[in-house]
């Protein structure tokens, strides 16, 4: 046994013996840099490329066996200029030499400094990286396979260390020039089963559009074999950039999460996620699957509470000035999404803007949009442009003057933009509140494809009453053609025309219906296109303004001479019913069959409307039915049955209006003497009828006086 055991120990000795030797002679009898033109050679048989070592070679043996590069230089392709492809200031790799007589594979930190790497892109496509891609490589099921032995049992690195490095991408085809510089990459020691300490940073420049970013990341790496997976735990990236683009010049942006993915690159996940760029505050989780053939997404994000002005203001977006100084102020979203190819799904969609609250969903597939939305309330006004009110002390300047109002041919709709529109929706509204009008239980429903746009609007609650309506927007050909269809039931107008106009000018409750079509791209070429049919009826109401029992008897009374005693009735014209119809044609609205009614007259109307000049020519023929006090009648005795011609002519904004007095009095008079006639007429039946009663009893008392 003691034999053995000198025989053994012989054995180390003479091992240890050799490993001295190699550590002491190898360096000393082979010079790596002695092999620097075969290498170079070697690079230029398989690339067609010249590979230039400009630094020494120094081969490492014990503990390390390995090799520092003191410089490298790769050239471009062909066409690519004369800047090298690739350079490398110094390189370092070594590998512990014991651990692998027992199968372990240790590596010192592996380093790379000042590596120059110029990547660019031809205007034809090429990149100056395609001739060193081999072609038919082999497939993965033709590499080589490991055999039944076994590799190594350990795998070890002491870190990873690249430093001052600068990557330059050149897009000729594109215009695009990007630039990655002072970019490092540090990570711990890479141990199977340990989690792994990296980060890395760098400079980001760009020329179009013009960026300077610095970008910071760092994170925790672990590694799943059995799992496939690979995890990368509190990553957070900084991003510091600045550009003309930006508003204040400068934004700063921090992303926080914790990422799993898978190593065959199927899928991943975002948990955690937290993006901040100064007041927008983004929370979420994603997870990604199928991702290298067909791509899907979802998860969920969250964004906090914002002043939405202030923060569109600091991007640079001019916002327009609104009635409301205090909406855009409070903004939040809550989003389920689910993305898969061109698809894109927001299957959960909860919005809070100011006092409003939008419920609901929507997709889009490549350009088609889809939305189903729900708002529970909203005061439009709030966010229009604040109303100038003009005062008599300081009128609006004529547009002569000032040329800022509008001609009316200037273009009304964005064809190109409504062409491209591609979109299937409905949205409805509690209430909505514009130009001062309030609307409840709104559905409106929006399709809009190939420049065909349909809308259908439905009011549940609007003024006591309801409203139907549909629009059809066609603006596929050269010029546009709109179809709109109404139908109002039941609306009271009084309170409707306060809102919309703010003046008291007529009340009633009355069903409407109108279909028109026009075509054009202005509001003169509106007006001038239009035609088709409207109709109305309204009861029980009063057209407010002016009193026309009162102007009848003011202007009998100036006939006469006479002075009338001042009125304190109200400045209005009741009706128990006013209907009537139209047609419309150029522009051009004729009725002939107004009719209103009251309980003292009666009156009827026709004429023509001229939406192009603004103007009408209209007459109303009303007639006294009545004289009975308490009507509106009394003292109108002598026209009655008369009708008195009202003649309104000049802009519908402000007519002028005339009474034929002449015609008055004709009718009056002729109305006079037919009821004279008709009295006389009776008056001689009258005594016709005396005279032959008279007769029979003379007859009658002569026979009795005969007989007796």
């Amino acid at each position: 046994m003691g034999k053995l055991f000198k025989i053994v120990g012989g054995v180390v000795l003479v091992l240890l013996l050799l490993i001295v030797a190699a550590v002491i002679i190898l360096p000393m009898v082979i010079d790596p840099n002695d092999y620097k033109d075969e290498i170079v050679s070697q690079v230029k048989e398989q690339t067609g490329r010249d590979l230039k070592i400009t630094g020494d070679l120094k081969l490492s043996v014990f503990p390390w066996l390995g090799i520092d590069i003191g410089g490298l230089e790769l050239s471009n392709a062909k066409g690519f200029g004369e800047q090298p492809f690739a350079v490398v200031k110094s390189a370092a790799i070594r590998v512990k030499l014991m651990p692998l007589l027992s199968r372990q594979l240790e590596v010192d930190t592996v380093g790379l400094d000042g590596l120059v790497l110029n990547l660019a892109k031809s205007k034809d496509g090429a990149t100056n990286w395609d001739d060193l891609v081999k072609e038919g490589a082999p497939a993965e099921s033709d590499k080589p396979q490991a055999g039944d032995g076994k590799g190594l049992e350990g795998f070890v690195i002491g870190g990873v260390d690249i430093s001052d490095a600068r990557i330059s991408w050149d897009d000729q085809s594109a215009g695009q020039q990007y630039t990655l510089d002072q970019f490092f990459l540090k990570s711990g020691a890479i141990r199977p089963d340990s989690p792994v300490a990296l980060e890395l940073g760098a400079q980001l420049q760009s020329k179009e559009p013009e960026l300077n970013a610095k970008i910071k990341l760092d994170g925790t790496v672990s590694l799943d074999e059995q799992a496939g997976m690979i995890y990368i735990k509190e990553l957070n990236l900084q991003l510091d950039a600045t550009s003309p683009l930006l508003q204040k010049g400068a934004l700063s942006a921090t992303l926080m999460a914790d990422v799993a993915a898978a190593l065959n690159g199927q899928t991943l996940s975002v948990d955690g996620l937290s993006v901040t760029a100064d007041a927008l505050k983004l929370t979420g989780h994603l997870k990604g699957s199928n991702l290298s053939a067909k791509p899907a997404f979802s998860g969920s994000l969250k964004l906090a509470e914002l002043n939405l002005r202030e923060w569109l203001t600091e991007q640079g977006v001019v916002l327009p000035e609104t009635a409301d100084a205090e909406v855009l102020t409070r903004f939040s979203a809550d989003l389920e999404l689910a993305a898969e190819g061109d698809t894109t799904r927001l299957n959960s969609v909860a919005i809070a803007l100011d006092d409003t609250k939008i419920n609901g969903k929507a997709s889009l597939k490549g350009s088609a949009i889809g939305f189903d939305l729900n708002v529970d309330s909203i005061n439009l006004d709030r966010y229009l442009p604040p109303v100038k009110e003009e005062t008599a002390a300081t009128p609006a300047a004529p547009a002569a003057s000032t040329g800022a109002e509008s001609s009316g041919d200037e273009p009304l709709l964005p064809i190109e933009l409504l062409r491209s529109l591609d979109l299937n929706g409905s949205l409805e509204i509690g209430q909505m509140i514009i130009k001062k009008l309030t609307a409840n239980q709104i559905q409106v429903t929006v399709k809009a494809r190939q420049g065909k746009i349909t809308s259908e609007q439905k009011i549940g609650a609007f003024y006591q009453g309801s409203f139907n309506g549909t629009v059809n927007l066609n603006v596929a050909g050269k010029t546009p053609v709109i179809q709109i269809e109404e139908q109002a039931k039941d609306i009271q107008a009084g309170p409707l025309l306060k809102d919309m106009i703010a003046k008291d000018k007529f009340d009633g409750k009355g069903n409407f219906q109108a279909k028109l079509q026009t075509s054009g791209n202005s509001i003169n070429a509106f007006k001038r296109g239009l035609n088709g049919d409207l109709g109305f009826r309204f009861e029980n109401g009063s057209v407010k303004g002016f009193n026309l029992a009162q102007m009848l008897r003011e202007g009998q009374a100036k006939l006469k001479g006479e002075k009338l005693p001042e009125s304190d009735e109200p400045v209005k014209t009741d009706f128990s019913e006013m209907s009537g119809s139209a047609v419309v044609q150029n522009g051009v609205l004729n009725n002939q069959d107004l009719l209103a009614k009251s309980p003292f007259l009666r009156v009827t109307g026709a004429g023509t409307v001229n939406l192009v000049a603004e103007t009408l020519d209209y007459l109303v023929k009303p007639v006294i039915v009545s004289t009975a006090a308490g009507q509106g009648g009394e003292g109108l005795d002598q026209l009655k049955g008369v009708p008195v011609p009202i003649k309104l002519t000049g802009p519908y904004t402000s007519p002028d209006y005339s009474i034929d007095w002449a015609q008055v009095v004709t009718a009056s008079q002729k109305a006079k003497l037919e009821e004279k006639k008709a009295e006389v007429k009776q008056e001689l039946e009258e005594k016709k009828e005396e005279t032959k009663q008279k007769l029979e009893n003379k007859l009658k008392g002569k026979l009795q006086g005969l007989f007796n």
